[in-house]
């Protein structure tokens, strides 16, 4: 049976990104716009993530339903503490084009699905966060650790707060590609009805009202595009393309 650090291998934490990606200063075109660089500058760790042990056995459908669990605990984590320091920094000048919480907030949709794994009765973090599960899984893995703090020493960074950019990429856009995908294996896999446990795969339409229908595929396109687009209106100036 995986560890819980190769279940969590899927995600980022493994090998937290120190918003430096494995492009050299030379192979960057700094012509291509933001969306494109970091697309090829995340490939590498993507097909890394892809074949982890962690991965093969979240996309077989092979993890316990309590290693899954873990899994949500920590991205309810990353979550709480990327969107804080988005909401924090919603208007600055690379932030405010991708900044929609309406549609991209992960946090509550990741409290609920916690709350019906642990058959809690409330999604209030300060319910679920006192079972023994969540309470014996801590403290979180030390590259857990590290990738929270980095975010949080960004956000309280004024000249690195564009680099936040980078970590939203990688994990909205991953939602919104992957993720879907992920959602009908997890929704087999334990038995899932009626999207009991899987809110956090579903986004509201691009323009859509709040609590609206979910996103349908051709929804889903249209997010990634308007989020990509809001990426490049943002970033443009060569030295933040480096640093992102």
């Amino acid at each position: 049976m995986n560890s819980p650090t190769e279940i969590l291998s899927p995600s980022p934490f493994s090998n937290p990104p120190s918003d430096v990606f494995p492009m050299t200063e030379a192979s960057l075109d700094l012509s291509l716009p933001i969306s494109a660089l970091l697309r090829a500058a995340t490939a590498a760790a993507h097909q890394s993530a892809e074949t982890s042990a962690g991965a093969k056995g979240l996309l077989a459908g092979r993890l316990p339903r309590e290693e899954y669990t873990k899994f949500l605990f920590i991205l309810w984590h990353l979550y709480d503490t990327l969107e804080t320091a988005l909401d924090t920094h919603s208007s600055h000048p690379a932030i405010s084009p991708i900044y929609n919480p309406t549609i991209l907030r992960r946090t509550d949709a990741l409290s609920a699905d916690i709350a019906f794994f642990l058959g809690t009765t409330s999604s209030d973090p300060t319910v679920w966060q006192k079972d023994p599960l969540y309470t014996s899984f801590l403290p979180f893995p030390a590259p857990v650790q590290v990738y929270l703090s980095r975010i949080s020493s960004i956000a309280a960074s004024p000249t690195e707060v564009h680099r936040l950019v980078a970590h939203a990429y990688v994990r909205y856009l991953g939602d919104l590609s992957g993720g879907q995908f992920i959602k009908r294996i997890v929704a087999k896999a334990y038995n899932l009805e009626d999207g009991e446990g899987t809110s956090f795969f579903d986004f509201a339409r691009l323009g859509g009202p709040a609590g609206g229908d979910h996103a349908a595929s051709g929804d889903i396109l249209k997010l990634k595009a308007w989020f990509r687009e809001g990426m490049d209106a943002g970033v443009r100036d060569d030295a933040e393309k480096r640093a992102v």
